[in-house]
């Protein structure tokens, strides 16, 4: 797999942008991406365990003292239902790095749109004649725009 994802990254990648093939390059970045949050969520639930633990071991020195004689049960709880809450991390883990993904494609897009329309146009005012005998005279203009 890794392979597979290099030759992707360090040759086609590369090659999209020799050919000008942007709608190849964004579709394998959105892959990439969608890999690196799956590979993320896997290895969270392998630390899962030790987060649950590190969080009762915090929430039994600091504001749950008079329960502290309740740590061992809630230890126990936690070790029975270890299989919902995996499935319920996981959950999680994946809605929060999909809203995540979502808002910085958004981001991704709505400045992509932005500088694709100053790449057009060329500047924040764009004056277009309909008939070629009429020419705009160009001192007022620049008087304008330099005010």
């Amino acid at each position: 797999m890794l392979l597979v994802l290099g030759f992707i990254t360090y040759y086609c990648v590369p090659l999209t942008f020799f050919y000008h093939k942007m709608q190849w390059f964004f579709f394998i970045f959105d892959l990439l991406l969608l890999l690196i949050i799956l590979g993320m969520t896997f290895i969270s639930i392998l630390i899962f365990e030790y987060v649950e633990r590190l969080l009762l071991w915090i929430m039994m020195q600091s504001c749950c003292r008079r329960d502290r004689r309740l740590e061992i049960l809630i230890s126990k709880n936690l070790d029975g239902h270890r299989n919902r809450n995996s499935k319920t991390s996981i959950m999680f883990t994946l809605a929060l790095s999909f809203l995540i993904f979502a808002a910085s494609s958004f981001s991704l897009i709505s400045t992509m749109i932005a500088s694709e329309a100053e790449t057009i146009f060329g500047a924040d005012l764009f004056i277009y004649s309909s008939s070629s005998s009429v020419m705009l005279d160009q001192r007022p203009l620049d008087s304008f725009l330099q005010s």
